[in-house]
């Protein structure tokens, strides 16, 4: 077969470029997107909790007001009035609830003083209170004697109701009362409330959006900036691999070609069997560097027109081992010793280097064992001449089960005529087939590229 000169690694077409490009901002677009509408859900849930905890507070603390004043106002009664204080209590109840009954927050609907065996003293009510002390006095007006207790009846007929229970001390710390009330915040607070936060959570959203809006041209310049760069990484590792590839290529057959086509072969066949993306890589990756090892076997063996003796083939096997020795120093090529260090072993197990069997011999191993051979078959070597393709197959068929794995054979067997009368004689056609190959496979999705060991990482 005679030498092809060998091409420049050819960069990507301008459209394919583009289109990740495109793909490239449309991906950041959404992301971009996907992370304004969960930070102004977490903000904007934020800003309205607190928002409502702020007005709780100022409904609490205006209740608290209340409560204290009469619960000053029953000790003061206490201390002027003697033993005689519980008997003034109704009248005087009614004017101190009065006097805490409404502001701009709200007011007290109902207050009672209780003794503190349970008797009530005093007490004062609207007649629209009774659903609200009926549900309070459901919950339990519970205090003790280090202080009052807020409940809030959220399930209460009307919105924003609170009960209070507050103990009533004397000057001794004895126990004189305990003051149980409802207040009801006034509907021009809770509609005050309302806008106030709709407002605080609608200024939250508006700065998330602005500030997504201001820093997606920023991130969009640094994605597309990094997406750059990896490219140019991934294409020089490219372009190390097929270089490296085809020198060893040429060793022993005096071209490339050889590299091209077994990886479109084993390609194809892994497509068949749905290899997923990761291990497509992994098997281009070993198709290119299959033979690396072969740098370091002299070339009275490597190239001698005849059957090796014994030690002759000793020393071949060894490049195995030396070429899972070079990619090791490299982190992006060390995957491909799936393929560099099983593609001689045999199905039944009597290969090199470790004797494998069946499933044990990775996928990846098992398909390029096929398509090496094919290719080796059907060419021409400086020790051969090529056979044909029917008698390529004859020999796969012959060691299915022995050599091959028989259902990856039969699965080539349905391709290899077309493969070999498309890919064997054109050059051009394989190199082009190739590098649509790799564009498909390393360049399709960088993102995923970029997290396997020795690009991205």
């Amino acid at each position: 077969m005679n030498s092809t000169p060998q091409p420049h690694p050819a960069a990507s077409p301008p459209s394919t470029s583009s289109r990740r490009s495109r793909s490239i901002r449309r991906n950041l677009m959404w992301r971009m997107l996907l992370a304004c509408v969960v930070a102004a859900v977490v903000v904007g849930t934020g800003t309205y909790l607190l928002e409502r905890q702020r007005i709780a507070a100022d409904i609490e603390e205006r209740a608290r007001r209340g409560v204290d004043l009469l619960r000053a106002s029953v000790r003061q009664l206490a201390h002027t009035r003697g033993d005689s204080w519980q008997q003034a209590l109704p009248q005087a109840l009614s004017q101190l609830a009065q006097d805490v009954r409404e502001d701009e927050l709200g007011r007290f609907t109902f207050v009672e003083v209780l003794a503190p065996d349970g008797r009530r003293l005093a007490s004062a009510e609207d007649a629209s209170a009774a659903p609200l002390v009926a549900l309070a006095r459901q919950r339990g007006f519970k205090a003790d004697a280090e202080g009052l207790e807020l409940v809030a009846l959220r399930d209460s007929p009307v919105r924003g109701a609170v009960a209070v229970a507050a103990p009533v001390a004397g000057r001794q710390g004895e126990r004189l009362a305990q003051i149980n009330a409802v207040f009801l915040v006034s509907a021009q607070t809770i509609a005050s409330a309302e806008r106030d936060v709709a407002r605080a959570v609608l200024t939250a959203l508006a700065i998330v959006v602005a500030t997504t809006l201001l820093i997606y041209p920023l991130i969009r310049r640094l994605v597309q900036r990094l997406s750059e760069l990896s490219m140019r990484l991934l294409d020089a590792n490219l372009a190390t691999l097929q270089v490296l590839g085809d020198a060893i290529a040429k060793r022993d057959s005096d071209t490339d070609a050889h590299n091209y086509r077994v990886t479109i072969y084993a390609v194809k066949l892994a497509e068949a069997c749905a290899l997923d993306g990761a291990a497509m890589r992994r098997l281009i990756k070993g198709a290119f560097l299959h033979d690396v090892g072969k740098i370091g076997v002299r070339d009275h063996i490597l190239l001698k027109p005849g059957r090796l003796d014994a030690d002759e083939f000793e020393i071949m096997k060894s490049h195995v081992p030396l070429g899972l020795e070079i990619i090791a120093r490299a982190d992006w090529l060390r995957d491909a010793g799936e393929v560099i260090g099983g593609h001689h072993e045999k199905y039944a197990g009597a290969g090199y280097q470790a004797g494998l069997q069946r499933e044990a011999i990775p996928l990846g191993a098992r398909i390029f064992a096929i398509a090496d051979v094919f290719d080796a078959l059907t060419s021409e070597r400086p020790y051969k001449q090529p056979m044909s393709v029917e008698a390529s197959l004859a020999i796969l068929q012959r060691d299915a089960g022995q050599h091959f794995d028989p259902v990856l054979v039969a699965r080539f067997e349905a391709m290899a005529v077309d493969l070999h009368a498309r890919f064997a004689g054109d050059y051009e056609a394989a190199r082009l087939e190739l590098q649509a190959i790799v564009e498909r496979c390393f360049k399709a999705d960088l993102g995923v590229i970029l997290d396997e060991p020795g690009l991205g990482t």
